[in-house]
């Protein structure tokens, strides 16, 4: 349907009106007036009355269209406001780690610091990178998500373990005067469930952090049950509680329940944003119950699709580590980055050789008969990892390749299956991450 501007209806509907009202009024007053002084008395009332009615016409035109400008207008402001916080606290977030890495690098330059003196700066070196990490994703998933380019990639794996693997991983971070409780009603040890298991972690991550975040002490519980052939998860604290003019805001983008608590409590405010995201893509949905004083509950869904056959061994990570006699090829160009990759496979034990471009790995895997995996670097020079990948295939076909890369914008995860990759692991990684990798996939 072809929208009409507002400046073409005003127009058509003035023509209209006074077309019609000419027409009709004029050829039915000849017919019953005769005297010209009472036809043009009653011309003059005429053309009043159509000046009311189009007036009244036009009034409620313009107030309806004035009304969607001062809305847009007040949309835009507060939107403007909201980005503008967004911003300063995106900002603050990213400065504040920074200004801890930079600053104790620094300070680890300096001589005559004691072995507690060196450990302590590292220790908030490494806080402060995970901190960094940590809104640095949060951007990039809030980016990826409004852009659509976000997949879902379900695998099979038991929910139990799955919350209990969550439950461990919380419990050792909680500080003095909480509690963490897992409630649980899945009884059954057999109960998999076929969903992304990254973005469902991603949620109860995000929710369970802000739950440690916004109560000062007390008990966070969460859990999982079947309720109405979905599955219904929760998370609940005793901390701050919501107010409810804010309860409905909190999950939209660049939102966040109040903008003055971005002073005391850090954060980027895109968590719930990313949860939403998220469960909008499994098909799920989100809600939070909260009074102000007494804590939150949030509740979400996803479908509750379960499955019969057991996991198999190939998604199971819990096989021993065992010293190939092979080398792993290390395609990467910066030499930061092979730096650290070299020293995390020396001390794993791991043989390695190194190519710098994508060419020289071709020709390396071309000559050499001892390579078992691959870790290949995406943007190198010369040629780039998925070209070296595609040739690499053309006369080894069962190497293991595991793509490496800094690139998170688009499906470079699948981007690289699909030319031949076994695996793929994100930049900035850690080494038992890369070391379980490799552990999966290597020959």
């Amino acid at each position: 349907m072809v929208k009409i501007k507002f400046e073409h209806k005003i127009l058509i509907s003035y023509l209209l009106v006074g077309g019609l009202w000419i027409s009709f009024s004029d050829r039915l007053l000849i017919k019953i007036i005769s005297d010209p002084v009472y036809m043009t008395e009653i011309q003059t009332y005429k053309g009043w009355f159509y000046v009311l009615v189009t007036g009244f016409l036009f009034y409620i035109l313009l107030k309806k269209h004035l009304l969607k400008i001062r809305d847009a207008e007040k949309k835009a402001k507060e939107s403007d406001s909201l980005k503008t916080a967004f911003l300063q606290n995106i900002s603050h977030e990213i400065r504040t780690p920074m200004n801890g890495i930079v600053g104790f690098a620094g300070l680890l330059k300096e001589n005559g610091l004691t072995k507690e003196q060196k450990e302590m700066y590292l220790d908030i070196i490494t806080k402060s990178s995970d901190q960094l990490l940590i809104v640095v994703n949060d951007v990039l998933d809030i980016s990826l998500i409004d852009s659509g380019n976000v997949t879902i990639n379900k695998t099979q794996f038991h929910l139990n373990d799955f919350m209990e693997q969550i439950y461990s991983a919380h419990g050792t971070m909680l500080r003095d005067g909480f509690s963490l409780e897992l409630n649980n009603t899945l009884a059954s040890a057999n109960h998999i469930v076929f969903t992304d298991q990254v973005k469902l972690i991603q949620v109860i991550d995000n929710l369970i952090d802000n739950a440690i975040k916004y109560t000062l002490k007390g008990a966070i519980e969460f859990g999982c049950e079947i309720k109405e052939n979905q599955l219904l998860f929760f998370v609940k604290d005793s901390g701050i509680g919501i107010a409810p003019e804010y309860q409905d805001k909190i999950f939209d983008r660049f939102h966040r329940a109040e903008i003055e608590t971005t002073k005391t409590i850090g954060g980027a405010g895109l968590g719930l944003s990313i949860c939403k995201g998220n469960l909008d893509l499994l098909g799920g949905d989100i809600w939070v119950e909260s009074k102000l004083g007494i804590g939150s509950k949030f509740f979400f869904t996803i479908p509750c699709d379960f499955v019969v056959q057991e996991i198999t061994e190939e998604q199971k990570e819990d096989i021993e580590w065992e010293v190939s006699p092979g080398y792993v090829l290390v395609a990467e160009d910066e030499e930061y980055n092979f730096q650290y990759i070299s020293r995390i496979l020396t001390d794993a034990g791991i043989n390695f050789v190194r190519a710098t471009n994508g060419k020289e790995a071709v020709d390396i895997c071309r000559n050499s008969l001892n390579i078992d995996l691959i870790l290949m670097d995406i943007k190198m020079p010369v040629l780039n990892g998925y070209d070296a990948v595609k040739i690499i295939r053309e006369f080894k076909n069962e190497i293991p390749i595991i793509a490496q890369t800094a690139f998170a914008i688009g499906d470079e995860k699948q981007k690289a299956l699909d030319v031949g990759c076994n695996d793929y692991i994100a930049k900035p990684f850690k080494k038992d991450e890369l070391l379980r990798k490799i552990k999966r996939n290597r020959i």
